[in-house]
């Protein structure tokens, strides 16, 4: 072969080889450890479709004793499967970690929403939110943003009552250290299977109110209120601690 051929060839051969290389590359952390298998790769579970907007407005009180045993989807939007279920009665969390169960319905600017909650193990966690959008949820499993306002009864491990705007861990947080000995709830921890009657309203545009047995726990006066569309939406939310829901009831003010 004429000595032109051979360079050509050989040149043919080399890019190739250089081509094949860059289109077959792992970068190093994508390299199993020596004798072992590249692992799977991670799948996502797509976000449940929200199209909270169209939600039917709440012109009159709503109530839900929770007799039926599902939770149609008509009229709640669970953000995460499995998390929320229907158990003698009463709507049931299982380790949401910030999953949201949305109630389908648009708040008026000022509204009433009252529930009994019953924490099942000493580290409590009663959470809900009130005029969020009706389909945010916890994307990474970090710090969570929401959307509304968020109550939490019992939080870190039954340690602390607090009420939130947006960021659970925001410089504006209403925070209670609670005192075991305290023989008011307002400043007390949350007792395992004793269920509480928990109230979260606004009743004059800004200012949110969170109260549990008819003792004032939290009082939020919002200079910038969460009002219209994405935030006019109601839900029960949690972390790990299980807790039951029921006798949920909705008025408009």
């Amino acid at each position: 072969m004429p000595r032109a051929f051979r360079l050509l060839a050989l040149s043919s051969s080399v890019v190739f080889a250089v081509a094949a290389g860059a289109a077959c590359h792992a970068e190093p952390d994508d390299l199993p450890p020596p004798g072992k298998a590249a692992p799977a790769p991670k799948k996502m579970a797509a976000a449940p479709p929200c199209n909270a907007k169209d939600d039917p407005a709440l012109t009159a009180v709503y109530e839900n004793n929770f007799e039926s045993p599902d939770l149609p989807a008509e009229v709640w939007n669970s953000t995460s499967y499995g998390a929320y279920v229907v158990k003698s009665g009463r709507v049931c969390t299982s380790k949401p970690k910030n999953h949201p169960l949305w109630l389908r319905r648009k708040l008026p600017t000022n509204v009433r929403v009252e529930f009994d909650a019953t924490p099942l193990t000493n580290n409590a966690d009663v959470k809900a939110e009130l005029f969020g959008d009706g389909c945010m949820f916890d994307v990474e499993g970090k710090d969570y943003l929401s959307t509304g306002y968020v109550g939490v009864l019992g939080a870190h491990n039954n340690t602390e009552h607090w009420l939130a705007r947006l960021y659970e861990h925001g410089s504006d947080l209403k925070k209670t250290v609670l005192d075991p000995a305290s023989p008011t709830i307002d400043k007390a921890r949350l007792a395992a299977n004793t269920s509480y009657h928990v109230e979260m309203s606004r009743t004059d545009g800004r200012t949110l109110t969170l109260v549990v047995n008819a003792q004032l726990v939290h009082t939020f006066e919002d200079g910038q209120p969460l009002q219209g569309a994405g935030h006019d939406h109601f839900a029960f939310n949690g972390w790990e601690a299980a807790v039951c829901f029921d006798n949920l009831k909705v008025t408009p003010l």
